[in-house]
């Protein structure tokens, strides 16, 4: 079923093109027809042939051109104005077919031509104006569109401003400690005295039946540091003979 159904649509679409080709090929018929017999002087019968191309839905600016030069020639100048309009304006909207029209109008020199250019220069100006305000109408519509994203957009990722820090309590008291009993406080303590300096020691009487008077001692040496070992001591003096005793009754 399927199937069948695409077969009749490729068919319809078929004869369908295949029908525009031939209308476009009947019309161009009488649009080639009617030029020759323009260029014949058979200004009535060229009428005839154009008038029919048109009023059968042609879209050819020539067959336009063509039918105001026809208007020229039998004394309708308005009508062949109104048609060079039509025909320009077809020129420049025609964007699925290409007419060779300056080709097609080679022939036409004179006043005639010059009639032609101005419509086609004055239709090429309205086209370019027009082309214009809708570019510049899109540029609005982008800026406006662009104004549009810009305001939906998200802030952009930077570092944040440092927010003033809200005040904060006063701290908490700490627990009290549990009172402790009071001490009463004691008067300090009597420092003990001094101790006396000791006794100086009464001098040595000299003896008088000593023949020498006794060395004094000699002070303790200073113990060696730990990390040197002590020096061997010295060996003792020799005894000194002794003198003589002083006879305490010689005069």
């Amino acid at each position: 079923m399927l199937r069948t159904l695409c077969w009749v649509m490729v068919v319809g679409v078929t004869m369908g093109t295949a029908s525009l080709l031939a209308q476009d090929a009947i019309l161009n018929h009488f649009y080639g027809q009617g030029v020759h017999k323009f260029f014949a002087r058979d200004y009535v019968g060229a009428f005839e042939d154009f008038n029919t191309a048109i009023e059968n839905g042609s879209d050819d600016p020539r067959c336009f051109y063509y039918r105001g030069l026809t208007y020229l020639h039998l004394g309708r100048e308005e009508e062949a104005k109104s048609d060079f309009e039509k025909g320009a304006q077809l020129e420049m909207q025609a964007a699925r077919k290409f007419f060779d029209v300056s080709k097609a109008l080679e022939r036409i020199q004179g006043r005639q031509r010059v009639m032609i250019e101005q419509y086609r220069t004055k239709a090429r100006l309205a086209v370019m104006v027009e082309l214009e305000r809708q570019r510049k109408a899109r540029y609005e519509e982008l800026r406006r569109e662009e104004a549009r994203v810009l305001d939906r957009a998200p802030p952009a990722v930077g570092i944040p401003e440092a927010a003033p820090a809200p005040p904060s309590a006063p701290p908490a008291a700490p627990p009290a400690a549990p009172s402790e009993p009071a001490v009463a406080e004691q008067p300090p303590a009597a420092q003990p005295p001094a101790p006396a300096a000791p006794p100086a020691a009464p001098p040595a009487e000299t003896n008088p039946f000593a023949t020498e008077p006794s060395a004094p001692a000699q002070p303790a040496m200073p113990p060696a540091p730990e990390q040197e070992p002590a020096a061997p001591p010295a060996p003792p003096a020799p005894p000194q003979p002794p003198a003589p005793a002083e006879n305490p009754f010689a005069t």
